[in-house]
């Protein structure tokens, strides 16, 4: 015999049962409701992509997988995002190009010009100023001094804002004085900077030409060293250290000074991903990014998207600083 106990515990995980039931159909987004958002992808694709053609190409490739049912199983928008960014991947190569689930973000994005969008900016401010970001040393993880006066400086993400000059400041006094340094961007992710190209500036005269962004319509900015830094230029011989876990901003570190002359490049060669991006609404749910910045050495067309920065000096993941010691002698 059931107790009154045991049978109110089964009403209410039957109720719990019915309420997620209800909860994930209402969730998921019907034929017509996914016909709609993959034409707006497709549409923001085609649309706003750096390189038209290509951009044509990726939107012409989404409409016919979904026309050849690829999407049409998504039991929900999350399930959707993720499953629309693995095809885009695979196709486009661009790790700049994918959806996401965020209704916040959707909603900060719809509005309109001028209209208070706190939203997206406490996330972009969250990045520089956010609660973890101390916590993290801002992406300084290690400096120290290495065998014969080396100096080693190890960056998990590019994360240079007001706050964090101090740390950065910190590091390069502290390694002044060594004979060469070890900039260590291994799984160094990107970031990106919200006060200039500093670090850059650190290595380089001011305003030198670092990289030229171009856009979709023909137009360019030209990206420089800042010209404000009263720090002493580091004037010894720089290394820096990638793998295939180094991508965006800190792939745009490595490639600026290797371009110039200013470091060796060492390890293997990095992920690939150097456009710039921008979000669009799809819907109330989700948003695309789509990349619109290309990033080049200037006067050229060069760039390291999908080709990765190659290093100099070529070495087993593991090797890198036994490399270094051996170049330095």
């Amino acid at each position: 015999m059931i107790s009154a106990i045991q049978s109110a515990r089964l009403g209410l995980r039957t109720f719990l049962f019915l309420l997620g039931l209800q909860c994930a159909l209402a969730q998921a987004p019907s034929t017509g409701e996914i016909d709609v958002a993959i034409a707006s992808m497709a549409r923001s694709i085609d649309t706003a992509y750096v390189f038209p053609e290509k951009g044509k190409q990726i939107a012409e490739h989404l409409t016919a997988e979904h026309r050849q049912g690829k999407f049409s199983g998504a039991k929900s928008w999350k399930e959707l995002a993720d499953s629309v960014t693995k095809n885009l991947k695979a196709f486009a190569r661009d790790g700049h190009l994918y959806v996401g689930y965020d209704p916040k973000t959707v909603e900060a994005l719809q509005k309109p010009p001028g209209a208070d969008k706190t939203n997206m900016e406490e996330g972009h401010n969250s990045f520089f100023e956010g609660k973890d970001v101390a916590a993290r040393n801002f992406g300084f993880q290690e400096v120290k001094i290495l065998e014969g006066n080396v100096g080693y400086i190890r960056i998990s993400e590019i994360n240079i804002s007001s706050g964090s000059l101090p740390v950065l400041f910190a590091a390069m006094r502290f390694v002044a004085n060594t004979r060469a340094l070890v900039i260590d961007l291994q799984n160094n992710g990107g970031g990106g900077s919200n006060v200039g190209n500093v670090m850059e500036s650190f290595f380089l005269p001011k305003e030198t030409p670092l990289l030229d962004f171009k856009t979709r319509n023909g137009s360019s900015q030209m990206e420089k060293t800042v010209a404000w830094l009263l720090e002493p230029r580091y004037e010894k011989p720089l290394f820096v250290l990638v793998n295939r876990g180094t991508a965006s901003a800190a792939e745009a570190f490595a490639f600026a000074l290797q371009k110039h002359g200013r470091a060796k490049v060492v390890g293997q060669q990095s992920a690939g991903g150097a456009f710039m991006n921008s979000w669009y609404p799809v819907n109330q749910h989700l948003y695309i990014s789509v990349s619109t910045g290309a990033p080049t050495w200037p006067g050229t067309n060069l760039t390291w998207e999908t080709t990765g920065v190659q290093p100099d000096h070529t070495v087993q993941q593991g090797g890198e600083l036994a490399a270094v010691a051996e170049l330095l002698r």
